[in-house]
């Protein structure tokens, strides 16, 4: 294999530039990236939270008879609003943290909620802009573990 290097081709001739480039390393390289992001793939679909956004149209193929349940995420803490009622859940202290989202009474609101409507599926969850990530993926995980599979991410008004 000969390198980059220009070759002599005699007294006062102009040298040649003809190289051969070892591909092997670059293939190399390349099977490794494609290996990489076939695994990872997989990763990123079981960590991934499935919730629909509120950006386009309704679908109205899927549109059941439910009633509108939205789950609003404030500075104060939880605010489930069923049909117009309001169901106000405050922080708590924690001992580590300090104020933090009350996951516990939100579930057993979610799920006395089903309870009593056992057909309902959907539910929207609105964060202020304030809200950490964690605290919104807290709250749908919240829904989805009380069977609310239909979630909806919408910004808060």
């Amino acid at each position: 294999m000969a390198g980059a290097a220009p070759v002599e081709s005699g007294k006062g001739k102009k040298k040649a530039l003809d190289a051969s480039l070892n591909l092997v390393p670059f293939i190399d390289l390349l099977s490794c990236c494609i290996s990489f992001l076939l695994i990872t793939a997989v990763w990123t679909q079981i960590a991934g939270l499935q919730v629909a956004s509120s950006g386009g149209p309704p679908n109205e193929e899927k549109k059941q008879e439910t009633i509108d349940v939205k789950l609003l995420l404030t500075d104060k803490g939880y605010a489930l609003n069923i049909a117009g009622s309001s169901i106000d859940i405050p922080k708590v202290q924690d001992k580590e943290a300090g104020l933090t989202f009350d996951r516990k009474t939100l579930a057993d609101k979610l799920k006395t909620l089903k309870a009593t409507l056992p057909d309902q599926q959907a539910i929207t969850v609105q964060p202020e802009d304030a809200v950490a990530y964690d605290d919104l993926v807290n709250a749908v995980d919240s829904c989805l573990g009380e069977q609310l599979h239909a979630v909806t991410v919408a910004p808060l008004n």
